[in-house]
């Protein structure tokens, strides 16, 4: 395999996973370019922070492939013109759904990794505070997407219900 088609391979992977990251971004609500990118800072606590120009041409290749549609357009809103507020189509619905359910299996991996093996090998190499801090965080996250978990199977149950 040449250099040159495993560049193509890493910017194929970079831009399927700037798509998911961006579906599940617009699955919030519908959104203008900056307002991703915005997101994007936050939900990576401000370690990734894609450029407009990488974001902007990906929202026209994800329109041309009809996973995002134009929500509205807001005239003068920005200086110098139109501030164009994108919205998930059906079909980019459809592949969030499909991306996540995939997604969710791989992420739940590393998440088992961390707890069964980092953690302990933190520990074994002289980094018990370091071992301590990451079982309080993970402890306090587990408890947080419990609660979640618990709402929305309690949600689940009352939309499952027989109506009266």
């Amino acid at each position: 395999m040449t250099e040159a088609s495993e560049e193509v391979k890493g910017a194929v992977k970079y831009r399927d996973t700037l798509v998911w990251f961006m579906l599940f971004i617009l699955s919030e609500r519908p959104m203008h370019g900056y307002e991703i990118i915005k997101r994007i800072r936050e939900l990576t606590m401000n370690q990734w922070k894609p450029a407009a120009g990488s974001i902007y041409p990906l929202l026209s290749y994800m329109k041309d492939v009809g996973l995002i549609d134009v929500a509205n357009v807001e005239e003068n809103k920005i200086k110098g013109g139109k501030r164009i507020i994108y919205t998930l189509t059906e079909k980019g619905w459809q592949e969030f759904r499909d991306l996540i359910m995939r997604k969710s299996a791989l992420y739940m991996n590393f998440i088992d990794f961390i707890v069964k093996s980092s953690i302990k090998q933190l520990r074994e190499h002289g980094y018990a505070q370091d071992a301590d801090a990451l079982c309080s965080q993970l402890s306090q996250w587990s408890k947080d997407l419990s609660n979640v978990l618990e709402s929305e199977l309690e949600c689940a149950a009352k939309t499952k219900a027989p109506s009266k």
